[in-house]
């Protein structure tokens, strides 16, 4: 960790290079970057993965730049090494444009490590622009285009999410499902809602459903929510029950009571948190919830308590 204090590791000194060996020794004084530059750009890759730890560990003025830059390097390990740290020391580095520019290159290495990693920390320091995640989310690899939809998921760009509703990866469609519940993106026919509450998997769908908690339930998608509960897949009952809690009440209430009696301890869970939000718009709300009361999970029956 940074600023520890403890020598950064290496090969041991019987077999350490002599460049090693005086790298490790400069480590003690804690360098400047100027002084670990030579290091950095060494023909050893070793030497070049040792002075990006002692980079981590000393964070000289300018380490964020140059361990952007270190995702350009040849080596595998290398490019690793700079990638864990720029994760490890992401909250802590300035947004500055002589960081944003080595990690945008990044973008194009074939390294998807060094892709992902990029994309986090444009995301996290707010140096990327809805452009560049836009373009991300045709990446060949899984890894970087949830990376992407989390990029412009920070920059509230809910219709710029709208094509990864299609993308091939489960992971990614669940990352989108959530996202528009967190960006409060409003459900419209066709839009990515609408697709993903009729996804062939079950845990998007189910992400999907839940996510309408959050962006408001109209009437065609609570329709849809309430032919899920019948689903196979509780992860799809459960997130259409919790989908109804932005439903209409007279039309969510009726159907939210029925599924107290589901056989998933989830799917009764989500059904009595949605029956909470409706307490103030019809009494049969509260009269389902007291039957919950008496459920046969302490979960359950906590809930249902509290709601009353």
């Amino acid at each position: 960790a940074p600023g520890d204090g403890g020598p950064a590791t290496a090969e041991p000194a019987a077999t350490a290079s002599p460049r090693l060996l005086d790298l490790l020794a400069l480590a003690e004084n804690e360098p400047e970057l100027s002084a670990l530059q030579p290091y950095l750009s060494d023909p050893e890759p070793a030497v070049r993965r040792t002075a990006v730890t002692v980079l981590t560990e000393t964070v000289p003025a300018g380490t964020g730049p140059a361990l952007a830059a270190a995702l350009s390097d040849p080596d595998g390990e290398v490019r690793a090494a700079a990638a864990a740290s720029l994760r490890e020391l992401a909250e802590t580095l300035t947004p500055e444009p002589a960081l944003g520019e080595p990690l945008v290159r990044a973008l194009d290495q074939s390294d998807p490590v060094v892709r992902a990693t990029a994309l986090d920390l444009l995301r996290v320091l707010r140096l990327g622009d809805p452009g560049t995640f836009t373009g991300a989310l045709g990446d060949p690899d899984t890894s970087v285009r949830i990376e992407a939809v989390r990029g412009l998921v920070a920059l509230d760009a809910a219709q710029a999410l709208s094509p990864a509703a299609d993308d091939p990866s489960r992971e990614v469609r669940v990352a989108v499902a959530k996202a528009l519940g967190t960006l409060r993106a409003e459900p419209r026919a066709g839009g990515a809602h609408d697709r993903l509450t009729e996804d062939p998997d079950a845990l998007v769908r189910g992400a999907a459903f839940a996510a309408l908690a959050e962006t408001g339930c109209p009437a065609p998608l609570a329709a849809r929510a309430v032919a899920a509960l019948s689903d196979p897949a509780w992860q799809v009952r459960a997130g259409a029950a919790t989908a109804l809690s932005a439903a209409a009440s007279d039309a969510a209430v009726p159907v939210l009571a029925k599924v107290l009696a589901d056989a998933n301890a989830d799917v009764r869970k989500a059904a009595v948190l949605a029956l909470t939000r409706h307490t103030g718009t019809t009494p049969d709300a509260r009269s389902a919830l007291a039957t919950a009361t008496g459920d046969s999970d302490a979960d359950v029956r906590a809930y249902a308590a509290r709601a009353l």
